[in-house]
């Protein structure tokens, strides 16, 4: 198999015309799945902690999340919930879609804010039924190693005091790589995804048809349209002869010929990422740089094919580790990270594609194939991210009969990364974005796509 450029027209898959919402009922069962949870696991209540920057297990369960305060939900195995905010949170209460008792905690609101009315938490644990004896989980945003909990120290010692002995990270519940509850998505939580993709990708298109030479990264930001949707990361632009900082916010720098590029965009449910040269056609791949560039995207490509015709409902994600490892080419680069990982709300929720990893992938879930290459000895700018469904039969039947139009473009993305680009795929692979698999090796014009040939 090789890696050929070839002018190839993207078609026009569609979007969704309006922002799919995800019921109440959903929520509920959400809820109801992790009382259950927590009662096999041998909790008796569990907090899920939220702010402004970790608030994806939260929103996920009750659709609430707290814009400029901390926030914490707590289910006790009797089933009494409990959302305690700050004061700015405190009126859009209303919103919320799910049954469950309120209380404000003013020392969860901003600082210089009012605290005469209810500033202290824990009076507020103990009414959500924390008490002496009871086996509490907290739940923030990461498990980490020997147990430690990530939530601010101040929310564990009220815990800890409330039940007379030190909370567990309980993040596994929710986040665990094989059975965390988030990782799976219902139908209606699908089409949202699609939603974010379909905005995501058609947002980056936007601004790499826009790129030529003078312009400023800042201008070029302005293609970049959520749809509506809360950003999962800042809008990420960089441009020069060296891009030390990948990861960079747009800035005045004006593009010129000959530069490496990177830009990465991401909403609740969705990140799309391209990165290559700002060249015009092949000429630009005559430099000593531009030789060893070409190299790196085709074998890049390789990998990005030998990972995704290993994805499927039930398959081992160590398996994929390893044939994206079996075609990548040690001389030229290394993986920065885990060669793919689940994305939920929050761009990244774990990762089962580890070295030998048993772990299956299972149907529903959704998954970024991300797979960026670190060069050896120069540097290297060629990225592509995209994210897919998991769907078994079973689920593809059920989106077909309840989101049929979506269903048809996740069926058009496939079929036409295998026939006009050659992946192999699975069918339980449904590409939510509309560039999907689509590596455009000549910034200054994306008509010319790489493709994969027999040799």
């Amino acid at each position: 198999m090789r890696v050929i450029i070839e002018k190839i027209k993207i078609p026009s898959f569609g979007e969704p015309d309006v922002i799919p919402e995800i019921p109440a009922l959903v929520y509920e069962a959400r809820i109801k799945r992790l009382r259950e949870r927590m009662v096999e696991e041998g909790y008796d209540a569990v907090a899920v902690y939220a702010d402004r920057e970790h608030s994806a297990n939260l929103s996920w369960l009750t659709s609430f999340d707290p814009r400029f305060e901390e926030a914490l939900f707590i289910l006790t195995k009797d089933g009494l919930r409990t959302l305690i905010v700050g004061n700015e949170c405190s009126g859009v209460l209303g919103t919320v879609p799910i049954r469950t008792k309120t209380a404000l905690c003013q020392e969860f609101s901003l600082m210089g804010q009012d605290r005469s009315v209810s500033w202290d938490l824990k009076p507020l644990l103990k009414r959500a039924g924390l008490r002496r004896g009871r086996r509490c989980g907290l739940a923030g945003w990461k498990t980490l190693m020997a147990h430690r909990i990530e939530v601010p120290a101040y929310i564990v010692e009220l815990v800890a005091d409330a039940c007379g002995k030190k909370p567990v990270n309980a993040n596994d519940l929710l986040m665990h790589p094989e059975r965390g509850l988030r990782l799976f998505n219902e139908p209606e939580q699908i089409a949202l995804y699609e939603y974010a993709a379909v905005k995501t990708s058609e947002s980056v298109l936007a601004l790499l048809q826009a790129i030529r030479p003078g312009i400023r990264e800042l201008e070029l930001a302005r293609h970049l349209d959520g749809g509506g949707l809360p950003l999962s990361c800042h809008a990420m632009i960089s441009s020069g002869r060296d891009i030390p900082n990948g990861m960079a916010s747009p800035g005045n720098r004006r593009v010129a010929l000959g530069d490496r590029f990177t830009t990465a965009f991401g909403v609740w449910g969705a990140l799309t990422c391209r990165a290559g040269l700002v060249i015009r056609g092949p000429a630009g791949f005559a430099t000593l740089s531009g030789r060893v560039h070409k190299r790196v995207v085709e074998n890049y490509l390789l990998v990005v094919r030998a990972w995704y015709r290993e994805i499927a409902a039930g398959a081992k994600a160590g398996d994929a580790w390893a044939a994206a490892d079996r075609a990548r080419d040690p001389g030229l680069y290394t993986f920065c990270v885990n060669p793919g990982h689940y994305l939920s709300l929050d761009e990244w929720v774990c990762s089962p594609f580890v070295k030998g990893s048993s772990m299956r992938i299972p149907s529903s879930v959704a998954l970024q194939q991300d797979i960026i290459p670190v060069g050896r000895k120069t540097g290297v700018s060629v990225n592509m991210e995209d994210g897919v469904v998991v769907a078994d039969a079973a689920l593809r039947r059920k989106l077909q009969d309840r989101y049929p139009a979506l269903y048809r473009r996740c069926v058009a993305r496939r079929t036409f990364m295998r026939e006009a680009l050659g992946y192999e795929l699975s069918d339980d692979v449904l590409p939510l974005s509309n560039t999907p698999g689509a590596y455009f090796p000549y910034l200054l014009d994306t008509r010319w796509v790489c493709k994969f040939e027999e040799k």
